[in-house]
């Protein structure tokens, strides 16, 4: 099987599971929220942004170089990996116990710093499952960490149902998703026995070598968590716990959302590593292929949410949540920034230059941090909204530009062009028939789109399916 082969399958199998999980998410979110309502299920999304900046930490951005060592020195994986863990587990317990320290210091109310001190629990195995999946990807056999995320999903919708099943508290939500982390990174762990069984090493020689290669990763990273994150705290400590909820629950569906992007560049990150070092013109169509792909997926998201969006979050979460439709609308158009900057994020690691990108974040996060404090005292969650697709887009810019710059990369924009037009004509016709009910009108789009797509010739059946070229062999 080729890379092309091992590409499309990995990313059939990914979106076939992320279906899976995506339906389960939503399932997640819709009894979450409609059980706490808007003010608990504030205080869970502050606690879980909370985390994940310390979670960032966590990564430090070893997941990304894991996987291109891997790829450029395969006959050392288990070295490289088994060092990873080791690093993670030392480090963990020092990034977690100064979170929980932090969390005394902010006026977080009772039950808030509890989620957090069990959430730590979660993020520590989020963090560790990394290990695995670095293994996975850099061999394009991404099929077992999707079977271990459904799995996942699985035994966390059923636990949150059994949990509000028995009356239970915001805490026992918190114990949902540690105990659906721990079973992803135990059946991940188990999957990879049938290699190896993979052992912590404490080799500080190979420690120094991922942290030095993977810091400038992790510091962006680090930065656009931040930037990611810090506006639901923000807003929290400006607005208090009902206006998190409310610009929460459609920023939660839009992350559910980004998997797709991850996923994606994910499986073509050890093949266009490849292609910078062997062939500019292959490098050249490998980054073409995602950009038109993600562009595909990213504008009719957009179109879609514009109309649908207040039936959308009622029907997930209930008449409560009538607010968070308006905010999806906004928050919609950061999924361009989101989907497109991908492209370029992966293809900037792959050529090792993501030291590059520590300025445009750094100025990423002051922007946010600054507009969010001017804005939310008046605005609330509009004006965060508002800052959230303006950064995004501000990223995409700089991270565009600097793939043009050092890497000779340039996106041709054709398909994007034909697809927002036929996102656009997508859009105004859900509108027309906007008094359907939400569930036709969402097959409608897919149903819409996909004929405009095909009738137009923006994309044929074979370029869908080779969206990334085939490598050829040597």
């Amino acid at each position: 099987m080729n890379n092309t082969q091992k590409i499309a399958l990995n990313t059939v199998i990914q979106l076939v599971g992320k279906t899976v999980t995506v339906a389960a998410s939503v399932l997640v979110i819709a009894y979450i929220t409609r059980y706490l309502g808007v003010e608990g299920y504030g205080d869970y999304a502050t606690i879980f942004a909370y985390l994940g900046i310390f979670g960032a930490v966590l990564d430090l951005g070893l997941f990304v170089i894991a996987v291109r060592e891997i790829a450029q020195r395969p006959h050392q994986e288990k070295a490289i990996l088994g060092n990873m863990l080791g690093l993670k587990l030392s480090f963990s317990v020092i990034v977690l116990a100064v979170a929980y320290g932090l969390a005394w210091i902010v006026p977080y109310p009772a039950i808030v710093r509890q989620g957090i001190l069990i959430g730590a629990i979660s993020q520590l195995f989020m963090s560790l499952n990394q290990v695995p999946l670095s293994s996975f990807q850099a061999s394009l056999r991404m099929y077992k960490a999707t079977l271990a995320d459904v799995f996942g999903r699985v035994v966390m919708l059923g636990l949150v149902w059994w949990f509000i099943a028995q009356a239970g508290s915001l805490l026992d939500m918190i114990w949902a998703v540690v105990w659906a982390n721990i079973a992803v990174f135990g059946l991940n762990i188990l999957m990879m026995g049938t290699q190896y069984w993979l052992v912590p090493l404490f080799d500080w020689r190979q420690w120094r070598e991922l942290l030095i290669a993977a810091l400038p990763m992790g510091l962006v990273m680090i930065l656009g968590v931040i930037y990611f994150k810090i506006d639901v705290l923000i807003l929290g400590h400006l607005k208090g716990s009902y206006a998190v909820g409310i610009y929460s629950a459609p920023y939660k569906i839009l992350e559910v959302l980004l998997a797709v992007p991850s996923i994606f560049m994910s499986s073509v990150l050890p093949v266009i590593t490849a292609a910078l070092r062997e062939s500019p013109t292959k490098a050249k169509q490998i980054f073409q292929g995602a950009f038109n792909f993600l562009s595909l997926a990213a504008l009719p998201l957009i179109a879609g949410a514009v109309v649908l969006a207040t039936p959308v979050m009622v029907f997930i979460s209930g008449p409560d949540f009538v607010l968070s439709g308006p905010v999806l609308q906004i928050l919609s158009f950061s999924l361009a920034g989101s989907f497109l900057n991908s492209v370029m994020i992966y293809t900037i690691i792959a050529a090792n230059q993501q030291r590059r990108l520590i300025q445009p974040y750094a100025w990423a996060v002051i922007f946010n941090i600054v507009a969010n404090f001017l804005v939310i005292p008046r605005f609330s969650f509009w004006g965060a909204a508002v800052i959230t697709v303006l950064t995004e887009l501000w990223v995409l810019v700089f991270s565009a530009y600097i793939v043009a710059k050092q890497l000779k990369l340039a996106a041709d924009w054709t398909v994007f062009s034909k697809t927002a037009v036929i996102s656009l004509v997508m859009g105004l016709m859900l509108w027309w028939l906007r008094a359907w009910p939400v569930g036709w009108l969402v097959g409608l789009a897919v149903v819409i789109y996909g004929g405009l797509i095909l009738a137009t010739r923006t994309v044929t059946w074979v370029e869908i399916v080779n969206l990334i070229p085939q490598l050829k062999k040597k």
